[in-house]
């Protein structure tokens, strides 16, 4: 008989505003889609309340990256006005958590994160088959 280590489960992390409709719609979408056919998870689900836990400077930097996005600023805060990089953005959150667009899933495993509409969302669970 051989020993196998349990299987650790990739972790998709949610930045969540329990206000925001679509982060609500968001949470409910990686819930239903978590599991496989079998009932075995295919993933876990980290979420982040805004307000409680903001990204870091480098989970933002590392966010921005993963967006690939020629404006990731723009895409993760409400208003991106003189933010040009992770420390600012990181400050400015640190005052106004509010100003974080919720929702952001991000797959830490494969490096990649969406923002926004649920169909971004269903593409980035889809993708981890």
């Amino acid at each position: 008989m051989s020993f196998r280590p349990p299987r650790s489960l990739p972790i998709l992390t949610l930045f969540h505003n329990v206000k925001s409709d679509q982060s609500r719609a968001a949470l409910a979408l990686l819930q239903q889609k978590q599991k496989n056919a079998s009932g075995e998870e295919k993933y876990r689900i980290d979420i982040m309340e805004e307000h409680d836990q903001i990204p870091t400077d480098t989970q933002l930097k590392q966010i921005a990256s993963f967006l690939k996005s020629p404006t990731p600023w723009k895409d993760m805060l409400v208003n991106d006005k003189d933010i040009g990089n992770a420390q600012d953005a990181f400050q400015v959150l640190k005052q106004k958590p509010d100003l974080l667009k919720c929702p952001i899933v991000v797959d830490w495993e494969k490096g990649t994160a969406v923002t926004g509409p649920l169909e971004a969302i269903e593409k980035l669970i889809n993708e981890r088959k």
